[in-house]
């Protein structure tokens, strides 16, 4: 049943019968040579053996293995849910998070408004997310129904988010009773003001890396935008920019304040889409804005008042003079003073809030920073701790604070007591939005600025922040974004 040979091919036909079928079992054509044949004859096994040797050593030749980087990213991937959460700092410093203590924050809630904001950074800096927080407890301190209803549901969203509940009813002014219900000894904690609306990608980080290199230390604060103090060092740096409020609202089109307009809306932030500030005269004379000095009251200048805001939601716009005029701007009154011109001089506080902005897009944050470590020594001069790295310790064996003022005692009273310096590192940069005796804060366009930004920058496609949570507070003022 074996079918004859095709001499007109070059190759041997496989037997087509029903028991044998492979190669060497055809049986040979007439002109096959005498070696041939004994090399057929050879028993199948060596043929076999000696097949799989050559393809064995083809196998190993072209073998080629994986580069070492590689196969470390390829580990590393697979196993990041698990990885020690690391940062590189400002000055290229690689760290890691430290796992012999709890890194938490800790954050006073009572202004929804800007926590709305805030609370993209939050959730970035946890170690789930690959930050350095452990946890964030939030500690209820108003009696605003609608805000704790809202601060509930958010902690429900987040795993790393607590609530703390304090014994009081209600919301309290005693920080004794504050920090001995919710700080647990042992740990190191970030003390989080519900005000701040930015914060540099490596704060935290820079925070706890200084106080660790710095065990001297009481406490290590972030350099603030709206500061007592630091805008005064700011200005000085080249940090803050020329800006002047825009006199009359802007004339847009109907829909000007859709997603695609940059100048001014629920989406913009960026300074390079502002226009450039004219006087009122239209000669681009430089013109003193008038301020109002108050004392210390949180009473809000009227819009069209002098001093006051010229109307409500209004923006600020840039010079573009190379600062040559800054010393007729706001920032030009700063005083490096607890209690002076930075402190209840809205008009400071939006100058450099607009100025950050400007950085944030020309990247220019390194016009903030100062020395080799980043520090600057208060040298117990009061400070604002709206954003700062301490431990447990340091404030539960202090207690009970004497008066009602924990800024003064843990900034100043406290460290000069133990001479031990407070420390601001100029590399951990936030955002403080408002003392309260800066109300007019609110009748710029700020809150949205730093809400665009973040939603576009930090915020993920799950906690976009909703415009509507940018709605002001105050009756008397006008709707904002919603």
């Amino acid at each position: 049943s074996l079918r004859s040979w095709d001499f007109t091919k070059g190759h041997r036909l496989l037997t087509e019968d029903s028991n044998i079928r492979g190669l060497w079992h055809a049986p040979a054509a007439a002109w096959e040579s005498e070696p041939a044949r004994k090399v057929r004859g050879l028993n199948k096994r060596w043929i076999t053996l000696l097949v799989s040797v050559f393809i064995a050593l083809g196998v190993l030749v072209s073998y080629r293995p994986l580069p070492i980087t590689n196969a470390l990213s390829s580990t590393i991937a697979s196993s990041a849910p698990l990885a020690r959460p690391s940062a590189i700092l400002v000055d290229g410093t690689p760290i890691l998070k430290p796992i012999k203590f709890k890194i938490i924050g800790i954050v006073f809630f009572g202004r929804r408004d800007t926590l709305s904001v805030l609370e993209c950074y939050l959730r970035a800096n946890l170690v789930s997310h690959g930050g350095f927080l452990d946890e964030i407890d939030f500690v209820v301190n108003t009696g605003n129904e609608d805000d704790i209803a809202w601060l509930a549901k958010m902690v429900t969203q987040v795993k790393d988010y607590k609530r703390v509940e304090l014994k009081e009813d209600g919301f309290t002014q005693n920080f004794n009773s504050i920090y001995a219900q919710s700080i647990e000894r042992g740990h190191m904690y970030i003390k989080i003001d519900d005000d701040l609306v930015w914060m540099s990608p490596t704060a935290i980080p820079e925070l706890v890396n200084t106080k660790l290199n710095h065990p001297e230390s009481f406490a290590v604060l972030a350099s603030l935008i709206n500061s007592a103090t630091m805008g005064w060092v700011q200005y000085r740096l080249g940090a803050v920019h020329s800006y002047f409020p825009e006199h009359q609202p802007p004339i847009l089109n109907p829909s000007s304040q859709d997603a695609g307009n940059e100048s001014y809306g629920p989406k913009a932030w960026r300074a390079s889409a502002l226009p450039t500030w004219q006087s009122s005269n239209g000669e681009g004379e430089i013109e003193d804005f008038p301020h109002t000095h108050k004392t210390g009251k949180a009473d809000k200048a009227p819009i069209g008042s002098i001093g006051g805001p010229p109307y409500a939601n209004h923006r600020w716009l840039p010079l573009r003079d190379e600062d040559r005029n800054i010393a007729q701007t706001p920032i030009a009154e700063s005083e490096y003073k607890g209690d002076g011109n930075s402190w209840h001089m809205w008009t400071i506080a939006a100058q450099q809030h607009y100025s950050l902005l400007e950085n944030l897009e020309k990247g220019l944050l390194k016009k903030y920073y100062i020395g080799d470590e980043g520090i600057w020594n208060m040298r117990y001069d009061r400070a604002n701790i709206n954003l700062i790295a301490i431990w447990a310790n340091d404030i539960l064996d202090n207690l009970p604070f004497q008066g009602a003022d924990d800024e003064q005692l843990i900034s100043s009273n406290l460290p000069r007591k133990q001479h031990r310096q407070t420390l601001v590192q100029t590399r951990a940069l936030t955002a403080h939005f408002s003392f309260a005796v800066q109300p007019e804060m609110y009748d710029t366009d700020l809150l949205s600025r730093y809400r665009a930004y973040a939603n576009e920058m930090v915020c993920t496609a799950e906690n976009q922040i909703p415009i509507v949570d940018l709605a002001s507070q105050d009756k008397d003022q006008e709707t904002r974004w919603i």
